[in-house]
């Protein structure tokens, strides 16, 4: 590895570890979470619509 890339590693790692101490976990899981439930209302209702 040479040592550009190495550089770029750990601050890769640096900026990830400060991203997830400093609560963008958090967003990143509510984001996910809407997510999912937005396909759940959606494919609620195509099955409703498709009963009737």
């Amino acid at each position: 590895m040479t040592g550009i890339q190495l550089l770029m590693l750990c601050f890769s790692t640096a900026v990830s570890a400060l991203l997830l101490i400093s609560g963008g976990y958090k967003v990143i899981r509510n984001f996910i979470a809407a997510k999912f439930e937005s396909a759940v209302t959606a494919k609620a209702a195509n099955i409703e619509s498709s009963k009737d």
